[in-house]
């Protein structure tokens, strides 16, 4: 019986690792594609800021309503419904269905499906026994990081003969976006309490400490990768401080280091207290951001690229495990927790974007600046206050 259980448990996390490999390669993909999107259509910095937020509020209504209907209607009909918008978006990024005017839709239906997705798969994991969870949420956001590196390279080569190659880049997305599906359909899932009623949810984990402070922490960082992620390209761009190619390949760096930050997260588990990690990181993150910031040179922005995607790479996953005994399959749980984190990333895009439009592209990158700063105060608060659950 202990084998039969760790075999489904394998075969749920591998399931759920390519499920969210492909929500890496198709969610993340839009920093990259605007440039491409603004040439075409001839978009504004602060209408390619609105395109950056949008993603997040769709993800934000996303990640709320998943957190209750699976109460209703149980988790694969839930994430179906929920992750199918993403091939249909770029579906209509790729056409060029109503121009610049459906732009806008697309990066919202983007968001919910990645908002389903996200739920789904760290609702998932904390489903894992003991230290496995912990190890789970770092290889499920490994996974996701291979997606976001693959992608861009492949759009780079897509690109590097023929400047309309992006599109046949986005038709890959939609077809990957229909492999996803069959495998939602078809994965085993753990057993569920379908009750539907509002009251039967389980809310115990609000009376939790250690809950709102990685929700605080979550809100920060996911702030500053989001803003980071959808203007990193057009930054380099723009400042030309990197050619096109070398630009586009910044964010390919960035989450080859997350990934190989995660895969080192996961063996650290249990051998080295979260609260170090995260301060290391939050500390990391700041001064590596601040290289970024200021230097006009490829080999400090190179090596600056490598510390942020580092010391990125455990915050999201160590935040999420210092709340996992209060969520622990909790779908209700893990959508407030991801909810309130997510919320910051609708903000900070478009605020990068609104400053960027009057100031430039420098000042509009000094949000992130400040953002950073932000995020280390509020894991330095998160470690002192937190009830350690090693």
């Amino acid at each position: 019986m202990e084998k039969t259980s760790a075999q489904r448990e394998n075969r749920l996390i591998a399931a759920t690792l390519f499920v969210f490999a492909v929500s890496g390669a198709s969610s993340m993909l839009m920093g990259n594609l605007l440039p491409f999107l603004e040439e075409k259509y001839n978009l504004s910095y602060s209408y390619r800021g609105l395109l950056g937020s949008l993603p997040s509020w769709g993800n934000l209504a996303s990640i709320f309503i998943t957190g209750y209907l699976p109460t209703f209607i149980g988790r694969r009909k839930t994430v179906l419904l929920t992750a199918s918008w993403m091939g249909i978006a770029f579906a209509v990024i790729a056409s060029g269905l109503g121009g610049a005017a459906l732009l806008p839709v697309a990066c919202l239906l983007i968001g919910i499906a990645r908002g389903g997705n996200t739920n789904f798969s760290n609702t998932m994991m904390s489903t894992l026994p003991g230290n496995r969870a912990a190890v789970g949420y770092n290889l499920l956001h490994g996974a996701f990081a291979v997606g976001a590196v693959l992608s861009p390279v492949i759009l780079v080569l897509c690109t590097k003969h023929n400047s309309q190659g992006w599109v046949a880049m986005v038709w890959g997305i939609v077809a990957l976006c229909a492999v996803q599906a069959a495998v939602y359909l078809t994965m085993g899932l753990p057993k569920e309490n379908i009750t539907k009623s509002l009251k039967a949810v389980d809310k115990s984990f609000l009376k939790n400490r250690n809950f709102w402070l990685a929700a605080a922490i979550l809100f920060f960082y996911i702030s500053t990768e989001y803003a980071i992620v959808t203007w990193l390209v057009t930054y380099f761009k723009d400042l030309g401080i990197l050619s096109p190619s070398a630009s586009q390949l910044m964010t390919s760096l960035l989450w080859v280091v997350i990934f190989a930050g995660r895969m080192l997260g996961a063996y650290l588990v249990g051998k080295l207290s979260r609260k170090v990690i995260l301060v290391v990181d939050g500390v990391g993150l700041m001064l590596s951001f601040l290289v970024v910031f200021f230097s006009r040179s490829q080999l400090p922005i190179f090596l600056g690229i490598m510390g942020v995607g580092l010391f990125m790479a455990t915050i999201y996953t160590s935040a999420l495990a210092l709340g996992t005994k209060a969520i622990r399959g909790n779908d209700l749980g893990v959508s407030t927790m991801i909810l309130i984190g997510s919320a910051g990333g609708i903000i900070t895009p478009l605020i990068v974007g609104l400053i960027a439009q009057k100031g430039g592209m420098q000042a509009g990158m000094a949000v992130v600046v400040v953002v950073t700063v932000l995020l280390l105060a509020t894991i330095l608060f998160a470690v002192k206050n937190t009830q350690e659950e090693e």
